[in-house]
């Protein structure tokens, strides 16, 4: 009896730790959530402070709305095909908010050429960009941001993109520079149509660079630096891209910088930068 006795306490000892090691999970995932959600707050009130000596008509920024004489430039060099190239770009980056000229392009998209902020629909976003994820969750619609790193969004979930754990349920998904890491980029594009509801929207968008995606599955990490830009990447993807989207069903539009007016963009600069963000690809699954 007095063995049974000892055991059941130690148990319960057991149990009750268990239990205060996931209270103490819970408080540092929330401690964590906070400081970074402080540390954004901080960094975004010094950049609207530094950009009071930028502001003019020249460029609007469709994000935090802001009207400038000048933007901040993009500075970066990477290598391409195994020639170092300049990236410099005039003109690129907002100076309030820090949002680049691709996130300013597709809000200005959204906002323009879709019913996002104006129709109650369900919308999935894969790896979100803070700007357009706030512009999202400010509206009414069914908005459910996902992530392998769901932690890093208010009410994320868990998805892998070649794995989507969802029906058929969604008027629209999103995808912004998220395919060029994924190995089996083809099985990514056939759930992002599976789960869109017939008539459904995806709106698609990869690093672009000419015509022709170049892609050597070859290449080890430091070789797929030299060729791609970065290691992280796993292809080069060129507009030859909108064939694969094709290949799975769905009726693709390519849309560029040119298609959408406004000055949220310098139109005069020039750079591999502005070329590679100068597409998306607004897909249709059939109804």
């Amino acid at each position: 009896m007095g063995r049974i006795t000892v055991g059941l306490w130690q148990n319960i000892a057991r149990s009750g730790m268990a239990v205060k090691s996931l209270g103490n999970l819970i408080r540092c995932s929330i401690l964590n959530i906070s400081l970074r959600s402080f540390a954004r707050s901080a960094r975004f009130q010094f950049w609207k402070l530094d950009s009071l000596r930028y502001l003019g008509k020249c460029f609007h920024c469709s994000i935090c709305d802001g009207n400038f004489d000048r933007m901040k430039p993009f500075v970066g060099s990477c290598s391409l095909r195994g020639v170092e190239t300049d990236h410099y770009t005039e003109n690129a980056i907002c100076p309030r908010c820090h949002s680049d000229v691709r996130q300013r392009f597709i809000v200005e998209f959204i906002r323009h050429r879709t019913d996002l902020l104006t129709r109650r629909q369900r919308v999935l976003h894969f790896a979100p960009e803070m700007s357009i994820y706030k512009l999202l969750k400010a509206t009414d619609i069914d908005y459910v941001p996902a992530d392998i790193n769901p932690s890093q969004f208010v009410n994320a979930v868990y998805a892998d993109i070649t794995d989507i754990p969802f029906h058929e349920e969604f008027d629209c998904v999103i995808s912004i520079h998220v395919l060029e890491h994924i190995p089996d980029d083809r099985k990514a594009i056939r759930e992002i149509y599976r789960v869109l509801k017939p008539g459904g929207h995806a709106l698609l968008a990869v690093p672009t660079y000419g015509d022709t995606t170049y892609e050597d599955p070859g290449l080890d990490y430091a070789g797929r630096q030299r060729q791609y830009g970065t290691g992280d990447h796993l292809r080069l993807n060129g507009l030859d891209f909108a064939e694969k989207l094709k290949g799975a069903g769905f009726q693709v539009e390519i849309v560029s910088f040119e298609d959408i007016p406004g000055n949220y963009v310098d139109r005069s600069a020039k750079s591999p930068h502005m070329d590679s963000d100068k597409y998306l690809f607004y897909c249709a699954k059939p109804s």
